[in-house]
């Protein structure tokens, strides 16, 4: 009932169509009063490369290549050339205003030259679809021009064409202001049917595409849509109204969605023909010309060379096309096959409307409404019977999908019936799996323990080659240090020494963290107390070297190339030195206290705040509180194998009593939290570190902690952190 409803349904819009068609096709001996033809009484010629002037055409330069036009319409074939045509009239009877009609609509450019009696350019206006809609002379989805004729008077005018590829129709058409007003109503009451008519079934296809979900039916209404877009496109209607300010689109936009149309038409054709049961000859020239349609969808975004060709391969390819799906329904027939005959019969008029529309252009016949529209003739009666063939798909799909039903009702029952012989099977194998995993699991938790003994005893050794607290704040009185392994054991390590009245202290980073990490640790801190208490070193440039050159020895052992090392800041601060200076300028002297650091490092910073201005550091300097920190950068080379490896280094400085240093792995300016989860960073460091200056420095530890789990939140600790602080 429903299939013989939709069917009723698009015959009568099928009938009101014809019907509006016959009424506009017998219209046309009404159009003659309101214009005439220009083009038979001009002269045409060919610039092949675009490049003549409208003042040398004037003065005859070109006159040999200009002929006489015969045809009302002279139809020019895919070409990229600027034709040139030479008219003009005389106007009989009062003063009027005329509009002269050039071209298609989708023309690249037609430039209108208006000459005076004489033969001079009185005025030159350009048009066509390389401007914006709104910059046309006349805001019209043709392109027109104005005229003024005094009685009289002899009007002369020039118009040169230029399409990028496309065929071009030397329109010259002279139309009067009430024969264009009645034309335009008139046709737009044909294009007002024609849209209506694709509208109508895309909404109706639409509903049946959500509610069968069938992609038969999503093909279709793709189909549609794009064969909307692409009428719309030529007949300059998209341009005034869809993208009127997108001149690239009203360039492309015929030639891009008439493959994106083919290329559906195919995909849905398919689709429709069940082609997988055609012979597989037949699929190959398919999917061979569906390639090059594909192809052509491509190379229409393009422009140039490939652009102009895309012209004559989708509309020769286009025509192939249609004959092979014409043969699918004939080969589907002749095999006994049921073939729906409002298909067929849609396919048969596409193919028909198109050796119309090329016979007018060849001049086998003359009817300028058939020509222009035949086309889109033939795809409304191609839509109508496609609806009513998609409307009897219906069927089939319900059909389809009971089967379906049907078939998986089978299989369900088959596979029960299989469940039920297997359950007791299943049972066993599950009883026996279990226990079997029950052991595994047993095995694997006593192993996970003794991975776990030996790492947390692995975390003894590591604690035994860290400073003690005591030793520690023992050494340096005025100090922290905020060590934080990520894992049970950790690749950062903080190493303090004393050697005669200076004290070594660093904050070390070695690759990786966790277990691979504390192997390297254990590895780079060895080597630090080999440098200082094996070869003596006490300068912190030196030792650096000294423990590059004997983690290098340790890795090269190995048959591996091994690239793990350490980054690390290194400092070293002697005894309190008095001295005098000069009180200011109330005279005398002033006893001053200050300490010497020296300092290098490998990739890891010094960073030193202070109330004194120290200018050789200036450049890497922030202030705040009437603190400044002051940023002392480190050599740009690890500790480990390394090219092109330079000595670092050394860096002397003159630190004051209440003078403060911060030495630190990358761990807590790399960690993610706060509310969007990004990285603490170094500058917002810096100014934490300046804003808690008038803490102890075991306070400062405690507020650092803090800090560091408030940023952090829920999320995982990304790094190992080690940060040591020294007041001076």
């Amino acid at each position: 009932m429903q299939t013989r409803i939709l069917t009723w349904t698009f015959s009568l819009k099928l009938i009101l169509w014809i019907g509006a068609f016959h009424s506009l096709v017998m219209a046309q001996d009404l159009r003659e009063d309101g214009f005439r033809h220009l083009a038979p009484q001009s002269m045409m010629a060919e610039d092949e490369h675009s490049e003549w002037k409208a003042e040398d055409v004037i003065a005859g330069k070109y006159d040999e290549f200009f002929k006489p036009v015969t045809e009302p319409i002279p139809n020019i074939n895919f070409t990229t050339s600027t034709y040139w045509m030479k008219a003009s009239f005389t106007h009989e009877g009062p003063s009027a205003i005329y509009y002269l009609e050039c071209a298609r609509p989708i023309t690249n450019e037609v430039r209108y030259y208006e000459l005076s009696e004489a033969g001079e350019i009185q005025r030159v206006l350009t048009s066509g679809d390389e401007i914006a809609f709104s910059e046309r002379p006349i805001n019209h989805r043709n392109i027109l021009f104005l005229l003024e004729a005094e009685p009289g008077e002899q009007k002369q005018f020039l118009v040169a064409m230029r399409s990028d590829g496309e065929v071009i129709n030397a329109v010259l058409k002279l139309w009067t202001l009430e024969g264009l007003s009645s034309f335009t109503q008139r046709e737009n009451l044909f294009l007002g049917i024609y849209y209506g008519l694709l509208i109508f079934v895309l909404v109706i296809f639409g509903f049946f595409t959500v509610a069968l979900k069938h992609r038969i039916y999503t093909y279709y209404v793709s189909y549609i849509f794009s064969l909307l877009l692409m009428q719309a496109s030529l007949d300059g209607t998209a341009f005034q109204n869809l993208w009127p300010g997108f001149p690239w689109m009203a360039n492309h936009s015929v030639l891009v969605f008439s493959s994106i149309s083919v290329l559906l038409m195919m995909i849905y054709a398919a689709a429709f023909l069940k082609i997988q049961q055609l012979p597989k000859l037949y699929g190959r020239i398919y999917y061979f010309l569906g390639s090059i349609v594909a192809l052509c969808v491509l190379t229409s975004m393009f422009s140039g060379f490939l652009y102009e060709w895309t012209f004559i391969v989708i509309n020769s390819t286009s025509f192939f096309v249609l004959l092979t799906i014409i043969a699918g329904i004939f080969i589907k027939a002749s095999s006994g096959q049921k073939v729906n005959r409002f298909f067929a019969i849609a396919f048969v008029c596409v193919l028909s409307s198109g050796l119309l529309f090329i016979s007018g252009n060849l001049g086998l016949f003359f009817n300028e409404f058939l020509t222009t529209n035949a086309i889109k003739i033939g795809s409304a009666a191609e839509v109508v019977f496609l609806s009513l063939a998609m409307a009897g798909q219906y069927q089939s799909v319900q059909r389809e999908k009971e089967e379906a039903q049907q078939e998986a009702y089978h299989h369900l029952e088959t596979l029960n019936s299989v469940t039920q012989n297997q359950n007791v099977r299943l049972e066993q194998q599950v009883e026996e799996r279990t226990a079997e995993i029950q052991e595994k699991r047993k095995l694997l938790e006593q192993q996970n323990k003794e991975i776990i003994d030996s790492i947390t005893y692995a975390k003894r050794i590591q604690a035994a080659i860290l400073p003690s607290n005591d030793f520690f704040h023992s050494t340096l009185d005025d100090a922290f240090v905020f060590y934080l392994p990520k894992d049970i054991v950790a690749g950062d390590f903080y190493w303090i020494k004393r050697v005669g009245e200076r004290v070594l202290f660093a904050a070390a980073d070695c690759t990786g963290h966790g277990v691979p990490g504390a192997m390297v640790s254990v590895i780079c801190n060895s080597a630090l107390n080999r440098a200082v208490r094996e070869f003596g070193l006490t300068e912190p440039a030196a030792i650096l070297d000294m423990t590059a050159s004997l983690v290098e020895e340790a890795f090269q052992q190995s048959d591996h190339d091994v690239k793990d090392g350490m980054d690390i800041s290194l400092g070293s601060v002697g005894p309190l030195i008095k001295s005098v200076s000069p009180s200011g300028a109330a005279g005398g002297e002033a006893e001053t206290e200050h300490r010497e650091l020296h300092w290098a490092g490998a990739n890891n910073p010094l960073w030193i705040v202070t109330e004194r201005n120290i200018p050789e550091l200036s450049e890497n300097m922030i202030e705040a509180n009437g603190q400044r920190l002051y940023e002392v950068k480190a050599d740009k080379q690890p500790i480990g194998q390394y090219a092109n490896r330079k000595a670092y280094r050394h860096h002397q400085l003159r630190l004051a009593k209440g003078d403060v240093v911060y030495l630190f792995s990358d761990g807590f300016p790399d960690q993610f939290g706060g509310e969007k989860g990004k990285k603490y960073k170094s500058r917002p460091f810096k100014h934490f570190l300046l804003s808690i200056q008038d803490q102890s420095m075991r306070t400062q530890r405690e507020t650092l902690e803090q800090e560091f789990k408030t940023w952090q939140g829920a999320l995982e600790q990304v790094d190992d952190v080690c940060v040591i602080g020294v007041r001076i």
